[in-house]
C-alpha cells in the first residue's frame, strides 16, 4: 500500500510533490499561502521561502537545514515559536520533520505541481501473473489488486461486456439483435468490430458532447432571474458533429476559442465560437449593463483556465491561489485579454449570427450573405451617385392653413 508523507521512511531521496509539498498544505498554507500570506511568507512559491546566498533571511537555505529558519520553528519547546500556532494545529510528527530536514539538506529540489508537470508514462510494474495482462494498462489494475491481496473478477461474457461499451461509448443499451449478433461472432477480431461500429454511431458524439457541453455551460435559456429561452443549438450541434467527425483537439480548441477570427472562417467556424457566448444574461430590470458584461468576462476567465489548463482559476479572482502557484494579478491579465467584447447584457444578446436550420446548408448560405452584402454596398453606392450629381433643394412651404382657430408659426430658412 502507497506510503503517505507522514509515514513514509527517510533516508532515500526526497520527492517535493509526494512528501514536502503536503506537509506544506497540512501545516502551513493556512497562514502561509495564497488566501494569506503571513509575514509575507507563501509556501506555494519557491522564490518566496528559499533563500539563494547565506545572507537570504528566507526561512529555507538549501544545504543547511540547521541554519533554516522553517526547522528552527517547526522543532522549538517554546510554544510562543513554534510553528504551526497551537491554535491552528498540533506540532509537526517526528517523520515529518525528519523529512523537512533531510530534503532541505539535499537541496530543497522544488517541482512544479503535478498538474503543470507533463505526463510521463511510467514502467508496468510487476505482477502476480503475467499471463492475465493483455494490454498495458491490465498491469496497473492487477498490481493494484495484488497490493490489497485480491483476485481479478471472473471475465465478463460476451452479452455483458457488449451492454457495457455499448452504454460506455453510445450512452444507450444495445438493441436484442446486436447482443445476437455478437455473441454469435466467433472470429478472432469480434470486440475491435464492435468498438470500430461504436465509434462509427452518431450515438458516440451524441453521448460524449454531454461532458463537454457541461463544462461549455450550454443552455437554451439565459440564466438569471427570468431565464428566458435562447436558441444556442447549433452550437450542441457542431460539438457533436466534431466528436463524430473525429476533430483533432488542438482544431477543436482554436475554433471554440476564437473560430471568429481565423482568416476567411466558416459559419461552422463562427459557431464554434459559440463557446464564450454560453455566459448567463441578467434580463431583470433595473441591473447595470456593463456590471453584467464584465460578470461574463470574469467566467470566461475562469472557465477558459478550468476546460483548457485543468486548473480552478476562478479561486484566484479574489486571491493567490491557495494551493498552485498562481497569483492574484495573472487573474487580470486574462481578464485584460478576454476584456474586448462588445456583447452587452441585453436580452437580445446582439450581436447574434443567423444561421440555416441544416448545417449542410452552410456553405450556400454563406453565399446568400456575400451577395446580399455586396448588393447593399453596391445599392448605396448608386444612391451616394445620385447624391453627388444631383442639386438636391429643401422644399418650402406656400401654403398653410389651421382649423378652429389654431395658431400657426412658420419659419423657414431662405434658400440660395
Amino acid at each position: 500500500m502507497r506510503l503517505f508523507a507522514s509515514e513514509k521512511k527517510t533516508g532515500g531521496e526526497i520527492d517535493f510533490a509526494r512528501d514536502i509539498r503536503p506537509i506544506f498544505n497540512k501545516n502551513c498554507v493556512s497562514c502561509h499561502g495564497g488566501v494569506k500570506q503571513a509575514g509575507k511568507i507563501s509556501f506555494i512559491y519557491r522564490d518566496v521561502v528559499v533563500a539563494t546566498n547565506a545572507t537570504d533571511e528566507k526561512p529555507i537555505h538549501p544545504g543547511d537545514a540547521e541554519h533554516s529558519e522553517i526547522i528552527r520553528r517547526i522543532t522549538t519547546t517554546n510554544l510562543d515559536d513554534r510553528m504551526p500556532p497551537q491554535e491552528h494545529g498540533s506540532a509537526l510528527s517526528g517523520n515529518e520533520i525528519r523529512l523537512l530536514r533531510d530534503w532541505i539538506q539535499q537541496g530543497a529540489p522544488w517541482k512544479e505541481h503535478w498538474a503543470w508537470v507533463k505526463p510521463v508514462a511510467p514502467a508496468a510494474p510487476k505482477v502476480s501473473n503475467a499471463k492475465w495482462i493483455r494490454q498495458p494498462l491490465d498491469a496497473f489494475v492487477l498490481a493494484r489488486l495484488d497490493a490489497e491481496r485480491l483476485k481479478p473478477s471472473r471475465e465478463a461474457d460476451r452479452a455483458q461486456w457488449l451492454r457495457r461499451v455499448t452504454f460506455d461509448l453510445t450512452g444507450l443499451p444495445p438493441t436484442p439483435e446486436e447482443v445476437k449478433t455478437f455473441t454469435a461472432d466467433t472470429s478472432t477480431d469480434t470486440y475491435e468490430k464492435s468498438v470500430d461500429r461504436l465509434l462509427a454511431s452518431p450515438r458516440f458524439g451524441e453521448r460524449w458532447a454531454t461532458p463537454w457541453l457541461d463544462a461549455a455551460r450550454y443552455a437554451d435559456s439565459m440564466g438569471y432571474e427570468k431565464d428566458p429561452l435562447r436558441t444556442v443549438w447549433p452550437f450542441r450541434d457542431w460539438v457533436i458533429r466534431a466528436l463524430n467527425d473525429d476533430m483533432t483537439f488542438d482544431q477543436f480548441t482554436i475554433r471554440q476559442l476564437a473560430g471568429d477570427l481565423l482568416p476567411e472562417s466558416t459559419l461552422s467556424d463562427q459557431v464554434a465560437a459559440t463557446f464564450h457566448r454560453n455566459t448567463q444574461v441578467n434580463t431583470e430590470g433595473g441591473t447595470d449593463d456593463e456590471e453584467f458584461r464584465v460578470a461574463a468576462v470574469v467566467d470566461r476567465v475562469s472557465t477558459t483556465w478550468e476546460v483548457w489548463q485543468g486548473t480552478t482559476m476562478r479561486c484566484v479572482q479574489c486571491h493567490s491561489h491557495p494551493y498552485e502557484p498562481i497569483r492574484h494579478e495573472e487573474f487580470y491579465r486574462a481578464l485584460a485579454f478576454f476584456n474586448t467584447t462588445r456583447d452587452w447584457d441585453l436580452p437580445s444578446e446582439l450581436p447574434v449570427l443567423r444561421v440555416p436550420l441544416a448545417a449542410t446548408n452552410d456553405f450556400s448560405a454563406r453565399e446568400l450573405d456575400k451577395k446580399i452584402s455586396r448588393l447593399h454596398r453596391e445599392e448605396f453606392a448608386d444612391i451616394g451617385q445620385l447624391v453627388a450629381q444631383s442639386n438636391w433643394q429643401p422644399l418650402l412651404p406656400t401654403l398653410a392653413t389651421a382649423t378652429l382657430g389654431t395658431k400657426l408659426i412658420i419659419k423657414t430658412n431662405d434658400v440660395g
